[in-house]
């Protein structure tokens, strides 16, 4: 059934107002050769404004005439160019697309996150030609947004597969015309995608009565899911004080599944909350526990918030954790409200809830234009951080993050980069004086030596005793034979180029690990912040193999004293507890998941 309210004009203008997008990202995105080429700081904007007002016109729009569209689209406008001009300032003077986009990519996420809270407002303004509106009509225009959204996903997966099907048949026939017409033609993939976005927008703002159905069908299913999420919620609560909060400050980084589940639990609540207000939804006992997982929930933000305290106060702050922070501070003052719900619900079952929406939600607006002004730049707050802890003593010189300085800060850590340049006493150090160098000269973080690929193609024997220089071989360990070392170059399930920056470390330990009497080379390469990996490599027909790899997460070893051990060569091999089976003559290898 569909809502004729929509005028047909306003129908077409939403289709091609999102090819028009698609269309603009594209020329954004590539602009070799173009006007905005030769103007680079006019891109940012160019990306923000093609995001946002063809979204919010295309979400919005009922007849092109009324005065109220073009206010709410102004708005927006003003919003964009006002946090556009701070992003973009961070950007100024970085050097590559790597660093560009990791700044970029998170401003324009925070806008779409933004343009969905805000769409509501805009949304019920257009059509009451009012602000102040209920809850419950921002609560429908949530509702049917989120939907939209997901309908727009499937459309999009659903229209690419069939694509795909379409270009793998034709290979069978060796025909690849379709190849490169859908998935190497980037002009007809954005142009296309703004077409599936339009067309999605528009088909659910007709079926505004099917839209309804499936609201109603999902609130259905989540009315079921909640007690579960309740139940989770609680045990959790309830283990804890039994483990304690070591076992939380242990693991890498808890904050992100905490807040998880705080959202899960008020997303869930909302839509339970809107159909059950004036009939209560569940039998008073699961209405109680509902009611106590969200009691708990300031407990889980505080242990969010604990949890990234710990890594704030070991490795100071980022701009991953200045965000995650104020995630966990938003959730906070939902956790807080939603409990104060429970606690003064009375005559229905959490009354005050709409009203606390009402007044959070506009907060989350406000807290998402701020982290992009100079009041909360996240870039300021962790250079500024990590630049007092190294002059304060909390830091050495040697151990200070300069990639981070580098390739996550934009103009800023630029700066910071050249302060050290100019402190005798940092570069005092030789080594440290040629590491900053290398640094300040790369373009991403994963940049190897700058003439290793010229020194693999053109000078092996250089490249070799490159290798040989830069891994470390363990104490009572002897110098591998040469075809090791050629076998290391060419294998390709272990990167070397890995070891040969100066921020990382591999070293190679020797010992029989099959007891037959040769030994093997166990090669372990350290990355601080990342995954630990090991490989074995025997030698079999004359020939050297990788017959065996380990990865593991820093945060399961102490990484100081691992490196320790590796260098003096206090590795030794251990029998495994469980053992394969032999049946007749044939090995059966057994994998033992709930043992190892």
């Amino acid at each position: 059934m569909s809502d004729n309210s929509l005028p047909k004009l306003s129908r077409i203008l939403i289709i091609l107002v999102c090819i028009l997008q698609g269309f603009l990202t594209y020329i954004t995105d590539h602009n070799d050769g173009s006007l905005l080429s030769q103007r680079q700081s006019t891109i940012l904007y160019w990306q923000a404004l093609s995001l946002v007002l063809p979204l919010v016109f295309a979400f919005t729009i009922v007849r092109l005439k009324d005065r109220f569209l073009w206010q709410s689209l102004t708005i927006c406008l003003v919003v964009v160019l006002l946090t556009a001009s701070w992003v973009n300032w961070n950007v100024e003077e970085v050097e590559s697309i790597n660093q560009y986009d990791g700044i970029v990519v998170p401003y324009l996420c925070s806008l779409g996150i933004l343009m969905f809270i805000a769409l509501p407002w805009l949304q019920t303004r257009i059509k009451n030609k009012q602000w102040n509106v209920s809850y419950a009509t921002i609560y429908d225009h949530l509702c049917i947004n989120a939907i939209t959204v997901i309908f727009i996903l499937l459309l999009v997966v659903f229209f690419w597969g069939i694509l795909w099907l379409c270009v793998e048949l034709f290979k069978q026939l060796d025909i690849h015309f379709f190849r490169h017409l859908f998935f190497r033609n980037n002009l007809f993939i954005y142009t296309i995608n703004g077409f599936l976005i339009g067309v999605g927008i528009r088909t659910c703002r007709l079926q505004t009565h099917l839209m309804k159905a499936v609201r109603n069908l999902l609130t259905i299913m989540v009315k079921g899911l909640l007690p579960l999420l309740s139940f989770v919620a609680l045990i959790f609560m309830a283990t804890l004080p039994f483990v304690g909060l070591e076992a939380l400050s242990g693991t890498w980084s808890p904050s992100a599944l905490l807040i998880t589940m705080i959202g899960l639990l008020i997303i869930a609540t909302n839509i339970v909350y809107k159909s059950g207000l004036k009939v209560k939804p569940y039998p008073a006992p699961v209405r109680m526990m509902v009611n106590a997982s969200l009691l708990v929930l300031p407990l889980y933000a505080g242990l969010a918030l604990y949890a990234i305290s710990i890594r704030v106060n070991e490795y100071g702050w980022t701009p991953v954790r200045v965000w995650g922070y104020l995630a966990i501070i938003a959730s906070a003052f939902f956790s807080c409200g939603y409990a104060i719900a429970v606690v003064r619900s009375q005559r229905s079952w959490l009354h005050p809830l709409g009203m606390i929406n009402r007044i959070l939600l506009p907060g989350c607006v406000a807290l998402i234009i701020l982290v992009n002004t100079p009041l909360i730049d996240p870039y300021r707050i962790s250079v500024d951080d990590q630049m007092n802890r190294y002059l304060a003593g909390k830091v050495t010189a040697d151990r200070l993050d300069l990639p981070l300085l580098r390739f996550d800060n934009g103009k800023r850590g630029q700066e910071a980069l050249i302060t050290l340049y100019q402190n005798t006493e940092f570069v005092s150090n030789t080594q440290r004086k040629q590491r900053l160098e290398k640094i300040m000269s790369e373009n991403n973080r994963w940049e190897v030596h700058p003439d290793i690929e010229e020194l693999k193609q053109i000078h092996p024997k250089f490249m070799s005793d490159f290798v040989q220089q830069k891994l470390i071989l363990a104490k009572s360990t002897l110098m591998p034979e040469e075809s090791w070392w050629k076998m290391l170059q060419n294998n390709q399930q272990v990167d070397i180029d890995l070891c040969l920056r100066d921020s990382d470390v591999c070293i190679v330990n020797s010992l029989d690990l099959n007891q037959d009497g040769i030994y093997e080379y166990l090669l372990c390469h350290i990355e601080q912040g990342s995954d630990i990996s090991c490989h074995v490599f025997a030698k079999q027909r004359e020939e050297w193999r990788n017959i065996g790899h380990a990865y593991f997460p820093p945060s399961t070893v102490n990484v100081t004293y691992f490196e320790h051990a590796l260098r003096e060569g206090n590795v030794k091999t251990k029998l495994k507890q469980w053992h394969d089976a032999e049946v007749g003559n044939e090995a059966i290898k057994i994998y033992y998941p709930d043992m190892e």
